[in-house]
C-alpha cells in the first residue's frame, strides 16, 4: 500500500459498498457499523484519511489492500 492518504468521501463509499452505514458520532469520529461486525470510526472533519487508518479498516473488513486500491482507481 502506498503511503498517500485517501479521500474521506471515497472511503465512506467503500464502506457503504460493504454494507456499513453511519450509526453515531463519538467525539470527533463518526462511527460506521454493520450488524455482526466491528465498528469502523471515520474522522469526517478531514478531507483525507491516512493510509495506515485505511489499512486497519481493510483488515477489519477482510479486504486485501490491492483490491481496495484497484477499486479506488475505478471509482474515485
Amino acid at each position: 500500500m502506498s503511503h498517500k492518504p485517501y479521500s474521506t468521501k471515497c472511503w465512506i463509499k467503500f464502506l457503504a459498498l460493504h454494507g456499513y452505514s453511519y450509526n453515531r458520532t463519538a467525539g470527533s469520529h463518526f462511527q460506521y457499523t454493520k450488524p455482526g461486525f466491528r465498528t469502523i470510526p471515520v474522522w469526517e472533519a478531514e478531507k483525507e484519511i491516512p493510509a495506515h487508518h485505511i489499512k486497519t479498516g481493510l483488515r477489519t473488513l477482510g479486504v486485501e489492500v490491492t483490491a481496495f486500491e484497484n477499486w479506488v482507481k475505478d471509482n474515485c
